[in-house]
């Protein structure tokens, strides 16, 4: 079976890449490899990451809830590109699905730019720098913003 490449023009970019390797993929081999992760963030600016942005989208899909309330695990396929290194390297042995501990609101794939653009993402900012604050508040609880502002603050008091 021949397999042609893929072109996608992004913003800055030309991109030419095998079909079954995208950031997607990586994205899902990530997290297959990695099944009790509880937070995962994804934020991009370009058509390039749509792909990632899908396949989280399908990875919070799999989660499931019964009606009584009782909460289903993700469950998850091995990617493609897993598959196809295996069978590459030529070992032995077999990819099975893997139940996940990631709940889907754990899950943040985040569009960078114009919020008339059309994505996939479930979240969306203007700027890089807003991406910045957010992963400063999880981290600090603190914002640059507020950095700042405590700075000026202190500042003028000298």
């Amino acid at each position: 079976m021949i397999s042609y490449p893929k072109v996608l023009v992004g913003k800055m970019n030309l991109e030419v890449r095998p079909v079954a390797i995208n950031k997607g993929e990586i994205v899902k081999r990530l997290i297959y490899n990695n099944p009790h992760a509880e937070f995962v963030f994804c934020a991009g600016d370009d058509k390039t990451d749509e792909d990632m942005f899908r396949a989280l989208g399908g990875v919070a899909a799999s989660h499931s809830q019964s009606a009584s309330g009782a909460s289903t695990p993700a469950r998850m396929d091995p990617p493609l590109s897993a598959s196809l290194m295996m069978t590459k390297s030529n070992q032995s042995g077999t990819l099975t699905p893997i139940d996940l501990s990631i709940h889907p609101a754990a899950i943040f794939s985040t569009s960078v730019g114009a919020s008339t653009k059309k994505t996939l993402a479930v979240w969306h900012v203007t700027t890089p720098q807003e991406i910045l604050n957010s992963m400063l508040l999880l981290a600090n609880g603190t914002s640059d913003d507020q950095v700042d502002a405590t700075e000026t603050a202190s500042q003028s008091h000298l």
